[in-house]
């Protein structure tokens, strides 16, 4: 399973991050709203002269300009490489215990099997650019909301109820992040450790609730990519059986892997175990 720590570290983060901005960029922005409220509304019932604009500008880029600096950027790439490492390690854990409980004894895997270090190098590197598309995308918007509202004359207490909202999506956009990025951190995590061990094949499990994708009596009987589907298809090796190196294959895309079927897929990738779960003369 998705390690549950990392993802609460993650989204605490993300959060923390959310909060930060909305915090630096009001205290900048409130009194700026206030005292040029005059001339931003005289200027849209008669013409724009432009130079509240400049004004507002710099404050909104003086506040984001501090979450792309140097020490923001090392930061982030703390809490990138400490989410890696805790869904690394409870990844181990998890591996070791479902291979010990299929057969029996203390089975000690390889912690890092080849390539593992570079992949886990390159996923933190790819969620520093998730973490740093946070602030570029909110500060984008705000500056949108600002000036149209100011453009509109709206009172500065309605500007900033949008900007709330827009806080609201961004927080809303970070949850995603966390929970999608480690599910499938964990996804790409145990098919590299089942091809380490030797494995060939995996079985798909569904979360088997009402909020599986797919699931007819569920929340979302149409859709799309249907775990609840993929975890029952028979492809000649068993329900919900396919090759480690191929995965699954469902609504015209291939190689589905339990975690990464869709945006926050919460399915799981059982190891088959020749002559435990799995038998060559049967599954192929």
């Amino acid at each position: 399973m998705p390690s549950r720590a990392a993802e609460r570290y993650y989204l605490g983060q993300l959060r923390a991050l959310v909060r930060a901005m909305a915090s630096e960029l009001i205290a900048s922005l409130e009194p700026e709203l206030k005292r040029l409220k005059p001339d931003y509304i005289a200027d849209s019932r008669v013409t724009l002269d432009g130079s509240w604009t400049d004004q507002m500008l710099r404050s909104i880029r003086s506040v984001s300009q501090r979450f792309t600096s140097p020490l923001f950027e090392a930061q982030i790439q703390r809490v990138a490489a400490t989410t890696i490492s805790r869904a690394e390690a409870d990844n181990a854990e998890d591996f070791r215990d479902s291979i010990n409980n299929a057969v029996g004894v203390d089975f000690q895997l390889i912690t890092k099997p080849k390539g593992m270090v570079d992949y886990l190098e390159a996923s933190t590197a790819e969620n520093v650019n998730l973490i740093k598309s946070i602030p570029a995308e909110y500060f984008s918007k705000v500056e949108t909301i600002v000036l149209g509202g100011m453009k509109d004359g709206l009172a500065p207490t309605t500007i900033a109820k949008q900007i709330q909202e827009e806080t609201g999506a961004s927080a809303r956009r970070a949850k995603l992040i966390a929970r999608d990025q480690v599910s499938q951190l964990n996804s790409d995590l145990t098919r590299q450790r089942q091809t380490a061990a030797g494995l060939v094949f995996y079985k798909a499990v569904d979360a088997a609730d009402q909020r599986v994708s797919g699931n007819p009596g569920g929340k979302y009987p149409n859709a799309k990519i249907s775990c609840w589907g993929i975890a029952r298809q028979d492809i000649g090796y068993g329900p919900g059986v396919y090759k480690i190196a191929d995965g699954a294959s469902w609504g015209g895309k291939t190689g589905l892997h339990p975690g990464k079927h869709h945006v926050l897929c919460r399915c799981v990738g059982l190891p088959m175990i020749p002559g435990v779960n799995y038998f060559p003369d049967k599954n192929g």
